[in-house]
This record gives C-alpha cells, structure tokens and sequence, in this order.
C-alpha cells in the first residue's frame, strides 16, 4: 500500500472489510447452534485467532497496543460486545434482509452522533435524511408487528446504533490503533455467552461454517476498523450499504428466504437516501 494515498488505503480497506462479512448472515443461518452457541464461538474463534495473529505479528509491541487503547477503546469494545448480541439475536427472530436494512443505517446514525459528540454542525440534507429514513423504518416496522418480526427488527436497529458509536469512537481517536480493542471485544463476548452455552461440542458443518466466521467477522473487522485513520466515518460507513445490498442476495440464492415486500421497498428507500446523503457529505468534506 506505499503506492497509494491514505484515502486510497480507506477506501480500500472499508470495501474489502464490507465484502468479506457479506456472506456472515448465510453462515449464521446454515449452522444448526442454538442463539448462545452461537454468540460464544462466532466470538471465540475469531478473538482467538485474531489475538494469535496480533502477538505473532507485532510480538512484544503487543502489550504496548493493548495498552494503548485506553479508555476509548474499552469503550469501543463494550459497544462491539453490545453489536454481537443484537446482530445474533436480530437474526434468530426475523429475516436478514430485515436485520441488514436496520444496519444500513450506519451511515446516518454516525453522522447523527457527529453532530451530538463532535459537535458538528448539521446539514439540512441530514436533518430530511433521516425524517425520510424514520418513515420507511416504520413502514418495515409496521409490517414486521402484523407477522411478529417487530422485536427482531428493534434489536437490529439497536446493532445499527452500537456500530455507529463504535465508529464515532475510532473517528474520536483515529491516532489510536483500535484492532486491539476489536479483539478485547470479541472475547469479551465470548466470555459473557459461556455461562450460557449448552454443549461445548461443535461437529462437521457447524465447526466449518463457525471458523469461518474468523474472516467474514474477524478479519473483516480488522479492516473496517483501520479503514477511519484514513477515511471518515460516513465514507467507511457507506461501504455498509454493500452488506445491505449483497446479504440478502446470498440468503436468498442459497437457502430461498426471501424478503417481504415492505422490507424491500423501504430497504430501496434507505439505500437510496443513505447513499445519497453519504455522497453529498463526502463530496463536502473533500
């Protein structure tokens, strides 16, 4: 990456992250764990392997950068914590293209906390944003009431919230390396899931798809969280809309759930409105 400029490097980081973790949704629909399982080794296996990786490649720098994260970043990774539990619980109870339209809500939710925290100033486009936004998550709401998603569909966009702070935190503080703080959170999770796992035994397809959760989970979130040293926060929480557009695609192609119409048609809306709001704040901050 010496060749390319830092917003090159962002932007190439936030793609690759985002790419990667587009098929999570349809790894966690095809293992047969119950919700806890689940939540412990989703989380076990990528903190795991991630930390290993983190030790081997910066050796006794390592302390120094777990140190380093401070209190933004335990904060940081009480936020990620609070993100796994929802995501995983989202998805027990309703669809992924539901839970994945809440969570392309990133972008506007960060620029939401920008406001509040960093004290930046909002732009009209932002304020009628999400007014329209507000709207077509109660029409998906409102759908998900009469068939009994509602819940699913709440702690989806509670996700959406936890993600938004986290990347508000490593805009904050874009001088501290936060990948130490993503691996304290996923282990954190890890630990707050074991009282409540039923069986440590994990066999076959659900050991396969499981540990591959190191790279649609892992590795991609080490990617997103270096992608804000050199980007902002609404430019990498744009690339979220790809995970909104591809993840269904996934689960629809593969195990044929298909999402409703409300959730289609508000999902169109967001999209469109969130990727034009993040293209005009993008084009203002350069």
């Amino acid at each position: 990456m010496t060749n390319i400029t830092n917003r090159q490097k962002g932007i190439l980081l936030a793609f690759i992250g985002v790419l990667i973790v587009t098929p999570d949704s349809l790894l966690i629909r095809m293992v047969s764990l119950d919700t806890w399982n689940l939540l412990f080794y989703r989380s076990l296996f990528p903190g795991v392997v991630l930390l290993i990786g983190f030790f081997v490649l910066f050796k006794k720098k390592s302390f120094d950068y777990f140190y380093n994260i401070g209190l933004p970043g335990i904060a940081n990774a009480l936020f990620i914590v609070g993100a796994n539990f929802t995501f995983i619980y989202a998805l027990a109870i309703t669809d992924v293209a539901n839970v994945l339209v809440m969570i392309s809500l990133v972008p506007l939710i960060t620029s939401l906390f920008s406001v509040i925290f960093l004290k930046e100033k909002p732009e009209l486009i932002t304020w009628i944003s999400m007014l329209v936004c507000l709207f077509a998550v109660i029409f998906i709401f409102y759908d998900s009431i009469e068939v009994g998603r509602f819940l699913g569909d709440f702690y989806a966009l509670l996700c959406a919230f936890c993600v938004s702070i986290s990347l508000t935190i490593l805009r904050s503080y874009n001088e501290i390396n936060f990948v130490p703080s993503f691996i304290f959170g996923k282990l954190l999770t890890a630990v707050f899931a074991l009282p409540f796992v039923t069986s440590f035994v994990i066999m076959d397809f659900d050991l396969l798809f499981t540990f591959l959760m190191v790279f649609t989970v892992g590795l991609s979130m080490v990617f997103v969280t270096l992608a804000p040293q050199y980007i902002s926060s609404p430019e990498v929480g744009i690339f979220f809309l790809l995970e909104t557009a591809l993840g269904p695609l996934w689960v629809w192609f593969f195990i044929n759930e298909q999402p409703s119409m409300h959730t289609m048609i508000g999902g169109v809306i967001i999209i469109c409105i969130i990727f034009t709001h993040s293209l005009y704040m993008i084009k203002k901050e350069n």
